[in-house]
């Protein structure tokens, strides 16, 4: 995050632009799932999938239940008509569930809850028409209980942790589908059922937006590093395999970056282990405003970061983090700058398999420089 205008921050005390910042970010976030980071999109993904194979599975073992409760009351022509879209249903909610084991992406999270949406939606406009057209007798009452289907789909929206410009899509869409039968019929009930189910859509999307909320927080903490706010190892492990599994996918440049601080252990020696904080906080500050957009850096480990940079080779990546660290030097107590050693390896360039040879390459690169006079960051 780049630093804000001093002008600013004179005006404004830290404190309250922190707070503004992190405002402004909540909402963005929770208006749309766009600029989510991608380890947080990963993860909202899979909870995403996680639910909608639960919820499918859920109503493609009760489906069939309701078989032997419609051949009591129906007409058999109606009853194999029915029935025969029930089952249909119940297989289609099947293959959904299985289908959502694929790969947590928030492509296939979206259409998971499409596909689940318009299953039940398609059923409940069959099973509108049909019925509206046959006399039930006895049995009306029982047959009432279809209307409940989209009240239940509406609220089911709320399990699902999505932003406002997603929630208000699905909601819009089923209100849509739901009013139709009733449009076409001219029935004069479209009106207090639209408001209904528009009260059920209102609080389905708040508790949808909170769901949200929550989960953005609980990844922030478990995936932040306390001390820097840059992504913890944890965190940059599972980043790392999935930028490493994109760019052999759809081959492009992956470098990684290794850098450590020279002489840390004097300043936490001479100092104190708060200055030794400090020095690391605006390491990591410099860092973060210096990449670019889609670039990742994670505190590794004490003095040590991690800087990874997809489509960058070798020497843009070293030329890059050369123009951060001349542009500004962080500074010990007495004055003197604080050196930084690294090395980089390049996916495309180098012979590693994985992500971990990759950081064990750079690791090794920067002990050289190390060993070797420090202050430099090299690629080979």
């Amino acid at each position: 995050m780049r630093m804000p205008d001093n002008s600013v921050a004179v005006a404004v005390p830290r404190s309250i632009q922190s707070f503004l910042l992190l405002a402004t970010g909540e909402w963005r976030d929770l208006f749309s799932s766009r600029l989510h980071p991608r380890l947080f999109q990963r993860e909202r993904a899979r909870f995403i999938l996680s639910r909608v194979r639960i919820i499918a599975a859920l109503l493609a073992i009760l489906a069939p239940f309701r078989i032997a409760v419609d051949d009591l009351l129906l007409p058999h022509h109606l009853f194999i008509l029915l029935d025969s879209g029930r089952t249909i249903v119940a297989v289609a909610l099947a293959v959904l569930a299985f289908f959502c084991r694929c790969s947590p992406t928030q492509r296939h999270a979206r259409l998971a809850m499409v596909m689940l949406f318009l299953i039940t939606a398609l059923f409940f406009l069959f099973a509108h028409v049909l019925l509206a057209r046959t006399q039930l007798n006895g049995a009306a009452e029982y047959f009432d209980k279809y209307t409940y289907l989209p009240f239940i789909l509406m609220a089911s929206i709320g399990v699902f942790p999505t932003a406002l410009l997603e929630t208000l899509t699905f909601t819009l869409s089923l209100l849509a589908v739901f009013a139709l039968p009733l449009w076409l019929r001219e029935d004069p009930r479209i009106l207090p059922e639209l408001i209904a189910l528009a009260l059920v859509a209102s609080v389905a999307t708040l508790a949808a937006m909170s769901q949200l909320q929550n989960m953005k927080r609980l990844f922030v903490q478990s995936s932040t590093d306390p001390l820097t706010g840059l992504l913890n190892r944890r965190a940059g492990e599972e980043l790392l395999t999935l930028l490493f599994a994109q760019a052999e996918r759809h081959p492009h440049s992956l470098s990684i970056a290794m850098l450590d601080v020279d002489n840390f252990k004097g300043v936490n020696d001479n100092w104190g282990h708060e200055t030794g904080d400090r020095v690391l906080q605006e390491i990591a500050q410099l860092l973060q405003s210096g990449v670019r957009m889609g670039d990742a850096v994670i505190r590794w480990g004490g003095e040590e970061f991690v800087v990874v940079m997809p489509y960058a080779n070798s020497g843009q990546a070293q030329a890059r983090l050369q123009v951060i660290f001349a542009g500004h030097t962080v500074q010990k107590p007495d004055g003197q700058p604080i050196g930084m050693s690294g090395g980089i390896a390049e996916l495309q360039a180098e012979s590693g398999k994985n992500w971990s040879d990759l950081v064990r390459l750079a690791d090794n690169r920067m002990y050289q420089v190390k060993i070797n006079g420090k202050g430099r960051i090299v690629t080979e």
